[in-house]
């Protein structure tokens, strides 16, 4: 016979305690406003979350929503984050509060996070901030605007036709996604593996912008370079080659290129095709080998320089360069971030991108000590501010009595037209001197380390 176990007085007495459940799904107040529902788009980041606002915009205008209302008109605000550096998420958090009395101004008002920080953090943002509605997966909006369709069924009438844009410019996104696992990076956390889209759906794509009355396109990928289109397998020059044929476009760019990805196809793709400008944006981090080991970057100094090198030996007439670099990384001595200002001084880029490293929770460099102050950090920052500063002037300088091809943006408000160069650098001309949308030969006649001032050919210096 089995034998039942003798409990204690303490035992008798005990009564489990509830399990704290998952709290109630909040469902957003749907008001009937008789009319199209208004969406505020806001982004923080890099380009291609300004592809990624395009997109969205499109697809809210083919469930019946009208995008890129102001604020004050909405009835949903779209926050489209960056997860890159701690201080992103700080500026989409301080973001989100001031959205709340906005909210909170008028019941059926709704807040929606997607981008990076939607991926990394996914339906705990709900738990963290009460007032926020929505969270989707920007690379796959289809099931949040299914979900927005059913919800405003009986305020939709249809698609809207967005007003035609006067936009020169725009980004075209040809892959997503990054495999180099850079020990600092959470781009591949948030943006998943490397996919690239056929050659006839981006040259489609272009095709509807110049169409539109684009005339200059960038290509972006977090590893441009590294495209391969999924049937064909052709690379980066090919896709170049065929975008180039696209009739009335002007200007093609492509961003952001990895260093072991740079080949000398591309570079004499660069050369020989007409509409692709004399600009290469090729990150190097850091100058020095330890460093770069630290940091997963998979090549070396001296493997950078001559990539450098045999860019600048094939683009003619003349390449503008321009680089990332990270200051205070994870165990940076002096003399690693004196390799780093000498690499600069070398090179002479153009355009420096710097950045104090944060720690991204998740990599592999979290696991290490983030042993740099941050006071020594802003040293090293301002440092480097400080020499870049100096050789963009002398670069600038240098262009000088030289022609350049400007491409007419706008007038300020004193009826200057500036525009940027084919080497993507700003370039102001003279009150009444062109018009925006157009394509104008000038003369440099002076410089900053910012931006170069021009005459027009034919006029008077």
């Amino acid at each position: 016979m089995t034998q039942m176990p003798v409990l204690s007085d303490a035992a008798r007495g005990f009564r489990p305690l509830q399990m704290a459940g998952r709290p109630a799904r909040r469902e957003p107040i749907v008001p009937v406003l008789g009319r199209a529902p208004r969406v505020h788009l806001w982004h923080i980041g890099c380009q291609m979350n300004d592809a990624d606002r395009e997109r969205l915009a499109e697809e809210f205008a083919d469930i019946g929503f009208i995008p890129e209302v102001p604020l004050e008109d909405a009835d949903l605000a779209v926050l489209i984050t960056c997860t890159v550096r701690a201080n992103a998420e700080q500026k989409v958090y301080g973001k989100f509060r001031e959205l709340i009395p906005w909210k909170r101004e008028r019941p059926g008002r709704a807040i929606a996070v997607t981008g990076c920080m939607a991926v990394e953090h996914g339906e705990g943002l709900l738990q963290r901030l009460p007032d926020l509605d929505y969270v989707f997966d920007v690379r796959e909006p289809d099931g949040f605007m299914a979900k927005l369709q059913a919800l405003h069924a009986i305020n939709l009438d249809g698609p809207i036709t967005l007003p035609a844009s006067d936009r020169l410019s725009a980004y075209v996104p040809v892959m997503g996604g990054c495999n180099e696992m850079c020990t600092y990076c959470i781009v591949p956390f948030v943006r998943g593996r490397e996919t690239s889209r056929p050659v006839d759906e981006v040259m489609a794509h272009v095709q509807r912008l110049v169409e539109g009355g684009v005339r200059e396109v960038t290509l972006l990928g977090q590893n441009v370079n590294s495209y391969r289109d999924p049937s064909t397998g052709s690379r980066l020059p090919e896709l170049l080659r065929a975008v180039d044929t696209v009739p009335g476009l002007w200007r093609l760019r492509f961003l952001t290129s990895h260093p072991r990805n740079a080949v000398p196809e591309l570079f004499t793709a660069m050369h020989e095709l007409a509409t692709v400008c004399e600009q290469l944006h090729l990150p190097v981090q850091a100058g020095d080998n330890a460093l770069l080991r630290r940091m997963r970057r998979l090549y070396t100094v001296d493997e950078y320089r001559a990539k450098i090198r045999a860019a600048r030996d094939a683009v003619r007439p003349r390449l503008s360069l321009s680089t990332d670099i990270i200051v205070g990384f994870c165990g940076e001595t002096e003399s690693e971030f004196a390799a780093t200002e000498q690499l600069m001084r070398e090179l002479e880029f153009d355009t420096v991108h710097l950045a104090a490293y944060s720690v991204r929770p998740g990599t592999a460099a979290a696991r290490r000590a983030d042993d740099i102050p941050v006071a020594e950090k802003k040293r090293r920052l301002n440092h480097l501010l400080g020499v870049q500063r100096d050789i963009a002037s002398a670069r600038n300088r240098s262009y000088v009595g030289r022609e350049i091809e400007v491409l007419v943006e706008g007038r300020s408000e004193d009826d200057r037209p500036y525009g940027r160069t084919r080497e993507n650098k700003v370039a102001w001309l003279p009150a009444g001197a062109a018009e925006p949308g157009s394509l104008t030969r000038a003369r440099v006649v002076s410089a900053t380390a910012w931006q170069l001032h021009a005459e027009p050919l034919g006029a008077a210096a």
